[in-house]
């Protein structure tokens, strides 16, 4: 059932308990919330007529909205169950509240006996009967408020499968003593099991107890209230209260809720011990000084008995019949002929009680063991009953075999192989197979990271996963490897370790160096560190020392005009002359080639610039109309 969707709106997280119904927590994927998810199955004999008697009592609940009571938010069905939605309410249930923290005071017990109350009131004033008031029903919120759940799902279910054999419902603890015989209930049933539940609040136990669910309900039935003092000292008030409540006669009770809250108003005023009116005589006698029950008297053979005897025998047969009937509430109807003779009953219901419980319970109502048959179930614990065979709630003769359908627990869940498998893609699945815990180590691998290595439980077993922890080895990759600087060593070596390791090696440059001989690493990026093989490693080579350059010489020379030729007087300036240069260089080998030409009218400073080679002499030459003025030889100096 767990991680399977209902009404494509709710999927069920987890399995939270059972009673009437089976209940989960769910997580409502439309408006992104948790609810609490109570799956009830109807009567599958009159399945159509059981949904629309289910459907019309629950889905009364809705408009029930109090602080008190426990919202319901949807109603629903499949093909196999009605569904109610509640809210999620986070705390502990008021059976458990007791438990722990007994005795409570007195003035919390009224507090949350008013709120209780209140609830009740809201849903008794629009016409919703609970028929199962009990502290398992009631649940404490995280401001201590009180919040009654299941309204309306007693009714809906005494109509629906049980009506045919006249179940009772309710926890046998808290019934009425109508509802122990089976008769017509109204809002003074929840006004009794209020007051069982406030003996419990104040004391810490219940008042009736007993083997059996049928010996509860006799008690119900018969049995005056033990006496509250026994258990603790209350004022009287609460006393009264108590045993207003739970008289044995609905008309003895209050008639109101709200009469039961005026009294809680003013319990500490009152001092005077309760007194209860006889519905038989009308005369007023000390509460709990109720007579035994007689035994059943034989048959008056006295003839001046008269009518009114046989009144009196018919009244005292019907005692034990009623006794009867209580345990037909519970599920063991005796079926009576006209002489009385006990024949055949109504099979008892043993479901979800241990195997061993029913067969005590088989050997109570003269019925024998018949075969037992363990099948998985994920509603019932191992070991409790799960169906019978004849079903309960059809007639049988005494001495029939029962067979028994027990729960073996949930099916085991056979063990996946997730090996291979990214945790990533796995981790909402193994949350939804739902294991005690989940361990995950990681280590180095050739596998993508977040692949699953190994696992502790080999694929194939069968396991109850809520009892075991996984251990998950997952691959954190590859694992990184430590590089060494190869400054100075031989590119050779360095290519040929680094490629060995799983690294690209690429040659980012070659440099002239002084230092690094000719083929040798001078530097690398990344340096040092660990890395994952694959990265790429750039080294920078040397290719051995620079070779000279070329000399690059520069010189200003002053070229002169000479003498002046005669001119007029009148003349400006000097008529020009032709300058010619000669170089001998890298660049420019045959000097008598003229490199460059210009006309000076006097003295001119010019430069000359050479590129000479190593170990080689460059030259230049200066000319002035033809005649030699300048002749130069410069050496390679590096």
């Amino acid at each position: 059932m767990i991680g399977r969707l209902l009404s494509e709106r709710y999927k069920i997280l987890k399995y939270l308990g059972g009673g009437m119904s089976s209940v989960y927590l769910a997580e409502d994927i439309i408006l992104d919330r948790n609810v609490v998810v109570k799956m009830i199955k109807v009567d599958a004999h009159d399945e159509e007529k059981s949904r629309l008697r289910f459907q019309r009592e629950v889905q009364s609940t809705i408009q029930l909205s109090h602080p008190n009571i426990v919202n319901v938010l949807d109603v629903d069905e499949t093909e196999e169950y009605q569904l109610l939605v509640t809210e999620v309410v986070d705390g502990p249930t008021l059976k458990q509240y007791i438990k722990e923290n007994h005795p409570i005071s007195i003035e919390e017990s009224v507090n949350l006996a008013v709120q209780i109350l209140d609830g009740i009131e809201h849903a008794h004033t629009r016409g919703i009967i609970h028929r199962d008031i009990k502290p398992q029903n009631i649940l404490l919120d995280g401001e201590n408020r009180v919040r009654i759940t299941d309204f309306g799902i007693a009714k809906a279910l005494s109509e629906t499968r049980m009506t045919e054999t006249n179940q009772v419902m309710g926890s046998v603890q808290y019934i009425s003593p109508e509802q122990a015989k089976g008769q017509n209930t109204d809002e003074r049933t929840d006004i009794y099991s209020f007051g069982i539940v406030l003996f419990e609040l104040l004391t810490g136990e219940v008042p009736f107890s007993g083997e059996t669910p049928v010996s509860v309900a006799l008690k119900q039935i018969s049995e005056k209230l033990p006496e509250i003092d026994d258990y603790r000292k209350i004022p009287q008030g609460l006393k009264n209260i108590i045993l207003k409540c739970t008289e044995k006669n609905p008309a003895d009770r209050y008639r109101h809720v709200d009469m039961i809250l005026e009294d809680l108003r003013k319990y500490d005023t009152i001092d005077t011990p309760y007194m209860h009116s006889d519905a038989e005589d009308g005369s007023t006698i000390q509460t709990g000084k109720i007579n035994p029950v007689p035994k059943v008297p034989g048959p008056s053979e006295d003839p001046a008995a008269g009518p009114p005897e046989k009144k009196k025998s018919r009244w005292l047969w019907l005692i034990p019949l009623l006794f009867m009937l209580a345990a037909a509430g519970l599920g063991a109807y005796m079926m009576f002929t006209q002489e009385d003779e006990v024949t055949a009953l109504i099979m008892p219901d043993f479901q979800g009680i241990s195997l061993e419980a029913a067969e005590a319970g088989l050997a109570e109502h003269q019925l024998e063991m018949g075969e037992v048959i363990e099948e998985y179930n994920d509603t019932f614990e191992a070991g409790e009953v799960v169906e019978t065979r004849p079903r309960s709630g059809v007639t049988v003769e005494f001495g029939t075999a029962v067979d028994f359908i027990v729960s073996a627990g949930e099916e085991p869940f056979v063990m996946l192989d997730f090996t291979g498998e990214n945790f990533s893609d796995i981790q909402e699945q193994l949350n939804e197979i739902n294991f005690n815990r989940i361990d995950l180590t990681e280590a180095y691998s050739d596998s993508e990271p977040g692949t699953v290595l190994s696992q502790s439980i080999g694929p194939g077993e069968e396991i109850r996963p809520d009892e075991h922890n996984l251990q998950l080895e997952v691959s954190r990759g590859v694992e990184p490897v430590e590089i060494v600087n190869y400054a100075g060593e031989p590119y050779e070596t360095a290519r040929d370790e680094l490629e060995q390791n799983g690294f690209n090696v690429t040659v980012s440059q070659e440099l002239y160096s002084e230092d690094v001989e000719q083929g040798a690493v001078i530097s690398q990026d990344p340096s040092y560190g660990s890395f994952l093989p694959g990265s790429t490693i750039n080294l920078v080579v040397s290719i051995g020392p620079e070779p000279p350059q070329n000399m690059l010489y520069s010189t200003t020379v002053n070229i002169p005009y000479g003498e002046e030729e005669d001119a007029d007087e009148d003349d400006e300036e000097n008529p020009p002359k032709t300058v010619n240069i000669h170089v001998e260089d890298a660049n420019n080998p045959d000097i008598d080639e003229v490199f460059e030409t210009f006309e000076i009218t006097e003295d001119t400073t010019h430069t000359v610039r050479l590129e000479i080679e190593p170990g080689e002499t460059g030259a230049f030459m200066v000319e002035v109309d033809g005649e030699e003025v300048i002749d130069e030889e410069i050496p390679y100096e590096e």
